[in-house]
């Protein structure tokens, strides 16, 4: 028996590789991200349907959340949680130069910092890559994305570290920056 099993899944295991083949030979290159998966097992397969691909990262500290919709309207979704707005009690003043931060978001054209009704801070970006949907063109997009909202994620950093006085009660970010900001 053991022999039947392994048998089918050495046949399992060709039939996907030859419809990876065919799909390669068939003229479609480059891979677009979202064509190909790995089963749990590592098994490569097709991938099918247009659920969304997500994966996680960390930049300047912030953990983020990627979504990529691979249908034909391909989107990717960037998310973060930068922790919670200052209370005026600690500082007025760095409440108020953190929503200035906050609102001045507003004027990106991929997204925005956005705040809940309990004074939590949410990044939300989206962006559609270039086709074809590459690795390459996947990167780029979210490294734009990134590059627009850094600088806001770093004065949001140091707006509340210096409004709550320095402990991570209320920093946007657990790590510091990987660089720090240039003297002005």
């Amino acid at each position: 028996m053991p022999e039947e099993s392994s048998t089918a899944e050495y046949a399992e295991d060709k039939r996907g590789l030859r419809d990876i083949l065919a799909l390669v030979a068939d003229g479609r290159s480059p891979l677009q991200v979202g064509d190909i998966t790995l089963d749990e097992d590592g098994r490569i397969r097709l991938r099918s349907g247009d659920e969304p691909l997500r994966f996680v990262f960390a930049y300047r500290g912030a953990d983020f959340e990627a979504r990529l919709e691979t249908s034909p309207e391909a989107r990717i979704t960037l998310s973060a949680e930068l922790g919670k707005v200052p209370y005026s009690m600690e500082r007025g003043s760095g409440r108020r130069l953190t929503q200035r931060i906050i609102d001045a978001t507003a004027a990106l054209p991929g997204g925005r910092i956005e705040v809940s009704g309990s004074q939590d801070m949410s990044l939300l970006a989206t962006a559609r890559p270039p086709q074809p949907m590459t690795p390459a063109s996947v990167m780029a997009a979210i490294t734009s994305l990134l590059l627009d909202f850094g600088p806001y994620i770093d004065l949001l950093r140091e707006t509340i570290e210096a409004a709550t006085g320095g402990d991570d009660t209320g920093a946007p970010v657990a790590n510091p920056s990987p660089e720090p900001l240039p003297a002005s």
